[in-house]
């Protein structure tokens, strides 16, 4: 659990685990204190402040507290282009690359003028050049020359993602920098490409977490159990622009015919890929070894951004983020990105079990102790999800 107190600095050490049910402490409450006085009016009005005080209390808990659903500011690590520049100024700030959890990333804000484009057109040429060493030769599960396009702004869905080689291609997506009369940058990012692949195919990690303000202290979750996200098509770089192959998000591969065709919605559970792991006899325990990195990353990016994000550090608010990360062939994770909104479709048997304890355990931590739900009869025990 990350706890950062509304006035303190950040005084977190572990990125706590949901899921099995959190405990809050009790907030605390003045309580008045009696004199040695003899004045018994006097300590009969005191006892009858402290009835008001009390009833007060009740009245507001009950009815006029407010949990807001939506964190303020969450596009510091929703937004592509802010949840990159956050972090490089985190990691530079502890003495460490960003490019060791994040994949190598240039922010476009003027078009081809952009000083940040400059610099990834120099490297791009030098990485043509076998013999000049650049940065990319420090990263080789990322390849050379080939790049993922995407909107700077709030996009989901795989909207506006593009993957290229092309300097051209390239320089033809980032120059409009007006969309519909609003300012519009974009990310180039380097693209994987020796992602470690399941049965020949592309797949990412949706992880989730929790941020939380409870009585104007930020605190942040993380769940642990997610789920692997396929891909329909053979994993190939010599058709970069079939976006079946290189994007696994739901909204572009629930398209395909052959949607589900693999695996019951495109999804896979931890428990099965490690039963893939071994089949392919692959020395990785993906639960000991893998979600602890993945875990720590998510950890990294709340530190980054826990002083930006809830700002008024309302009494209590709360959201859930999903995570999403890209695994080398060396087992190594990447954090790709963080989404706002998302998706909680039940789009197999393995999510319909998944999701609602996510979000009964998001609501056990966030909600019940503002909020106690009543008491559930024995009988009704065994309509609630596990969580």
């Amino acid at each position: 659990m990350i706890t950062t107190p509304k006035k303190n600095k950040l005084a977190s050490s572990t990125l706590g685990n949901t899921s099995s049910e959190q405990h809050f402490k009790k907030m605390n409450s003045s309580t008045a204190t009696n004199s040695a006085s003899k004045n018994s009016k006097l300590m009969s009005r005191m006892k009858k402040g402290e009835e008001k005080e009390e009833e007060k209390e009740e009245n507001v808990t009950s009815h006029n507290l407010l949990i807001y659903t939506k964190m303020e500011n969450n596009y510091h690590l929703s937004n592509k282009k802010a949840i990159f520049y956050n972090l490089k100024v985190y990691y530079e700030a502890i003495g460490k690359e960003y490019h060791s959890s994040l994949p190598l990333t240039f922010h476009i804000k003027e078009g081809l003028n952009d000083s940040q484009f400059q610099k990834f057109e120099q490297l791009f040429n030098d990485a043509q050049d076998s013999s000049k060493e650049t940065i990319l030769d420090k990263l080789p599960k990322f390849g050379k020359n080939l790049w993922i396009i995407k909107p700077g702004e709030n996009t989901n869905r795989g909207c506006g993602i593009q993957v290229s080689r092309e300097l051209d291609h390239i320089k033809g997506l980032i120059q409009n920098i007006n969309v519909n009369g609003n300012r519009r940058s974009y990310i180039i990012q380097k693209y994987i490409e020796k992602p470690l692949l399941y049965k020949n195919r592309k797949f990412d990690i949706r992880c989730f977490t929790l941020m939380c303000t409870i009585n104007g202290n930020l605190q942040g979750y993380w769940y642990s159990d997610g789920y692997l996200r396929t891909s329909c098509r053979e994993f190939t770089l010599k058709n970069v622009s079939n976006r079946y192959v290189h994007l696994t998000n739901d909204a572009v591969q629930k398209r395909l015919d052959d949607y589900g065709k693999f695996e019951s919605g495109n999804k896979l559970s931890y428990i099965e890929f490690q039963k893939y792991l071994d089949s392919m006899k692959l020395d990785c325990d993906f639960i000991k070894t893998v979600i602890p990195k993945m875990r720590g990353m998510a950890q990294d990016s709340m530190r980054a951004i826990s002083r930006k994000i809830d700002p008024s550090r309302k009494t209590f608010s709360f959201e859930i983020f999903g995570y999403d990360f890209m695994i080398d062939e060396d087992f190594n994770p990447w954090m790709i990105e963080v989404n706002t909104n998302p998706c909680l479709e039940l789009s197999s048997p393995f999510l319909a079990r998944l999701i609602p304890a996510m979000v009964e355990n998001a609501l056990k931590v966030a909600v019940d102790p503002v909020f106690p739900p009543p008491p559930v009869p024995n009988s009704k025990k065994h309509t609630l999800p596990d969580a």
